[in-house]
C-alpha cells in the first residue's frame, strides 16, 4: 500500500484506475490534478479522490506513486512541471 498516489490527469483512463485504487485500498490517500476546473469538480463530486487541485506539481507532492495519464502531446510539459517536486525514490509511470 502506497501513503498516497498522485493521478495526474483524471479523464476515462485516469479516473477508472482512481475507482481500483480506492476499491483495492491501495493507498491511505489519493491526489487528483487535472487543468479543467469543471472535469475536477466532477471528480470531487465522484469521490475519486482525497484531494483536488488543478496544480500537478501539487498533487505529486510526497506522493510515492505518481501516474500520468494525459494525451501524449502534453507528456514534457507535464514532467517539467512536476518533476522539482517529485520526492527522492517516487515511482513514476504514465
Amino acid at each position: 500500500m502506497f501513503e498516497k498516489i498522485a493521478l495526474v490527469g483524471i479523464g476515462l483512463i485516469g479516473s477508472s484506475l482512481a475507482r481500483v485504487i480506492r476499491r483495492e485500498g491501495l493507498a491511505r490517500h489519493i491526489a487528483i490534478a487535472t487543468r479543467s476546473a469543471s472535469t475536477l469538480k466532477r471528480a470531487e463530486e465522484l469521490g475519486l479522490g482525497d484531494s483536488y487541485t488543478t496544480e500537478a506539481k501539487e498533487a505529486v507532492r510526497d506522493a510515492g506513486l505518481i501516474i500520468v495519464s494525459v494525451p501524449v502531446g502534453s507528456s514534457g510539459e507535464v514532467a517539467a512541471e512536476i518533476a522539482p517536486a517529485l520526492k527522492k525514490g517516487a515511482i513514476l509511470t504514465d
